[in-house]
């Protein structure tokens, strides 16, 4: 029997399912997260702290009632990234993050394709009239990514209560009646 979160919505958009991340997914996950990619998101991690971390946001999705999607293509049980929505400890606001797990899928729009949905799911279903992406400052994919959705910096914003943050961007994105 394989666990599931029975009240995680699955989205679909022209090329991407978005389900919720399983036990399945962990292996590679942890992979992704022990990568040398991940430095601009606190990585890479051990190979312990990255389990902890894939765990986590599989119980983010019951803590909050929202989280991170495991990110696929159309016709593929097998995540290639994740992309959802985050409010962990010491976050001020809701985030939508997102992170392409296999470098071959990488600069194809499919984290792009998956937070637009993403984002109008969020503010249809939960009401919110906001959301932010923290991103390291030398992310330079990330916050081209969050302009290409229409984020504009905040530079006002309140940072993540986190230990080595305080130089985190906050973009925020657009509200609900401008997407």
């Amino acid at each position: 029997m394989t666990p599931r979160l029975i009240d995680t919505p699955v989205l679909e958009t022209e090329q991407l399912t978005l389900r919720a991340i399983g036990p399945q997914d962990i292996e590679t996950g942890v992979r992704y997260l022990m990568d040398p990619r991940t430095v601009h998101m606190g990585g890479p991690y051990t190979a312990a702290d990255a389990w902890d971390h894939s765990a986590g946001l599989i119980g983010h999705w019951s803590i909050r009632g929202f989280g991170l999607f495991a990110l696929c293509l159309k016709g593929s049980d097998v995540a290639i990234g994740d992309v959802g929505l985050l409010r962990p400890g010491g976050y001020p606001e809701n985030e939508l993050g997102w992170g392409i797990w296999d470098p071959a899928h990488e600069g194809k729009g499919y984290a792009f394709e998956a937070a637009k949905v993403i984002r109008r799911y969020a503010y249809a279903t939960f009401g919110w009239t906001t959301l932010v992406s923290y991103i390291d400052p030398e992310n330079t994919r990330s916050i081209a990514l969050a302009k290409r959705l229409g984020c504009t910096l905040d530079k006002d914003a309140a940072l993540p209560d986190l230990p080595d943050w305080e130089n985190t961007l906050v973009y925020r994105h657009p509200k609900p009646e401008h997407v």
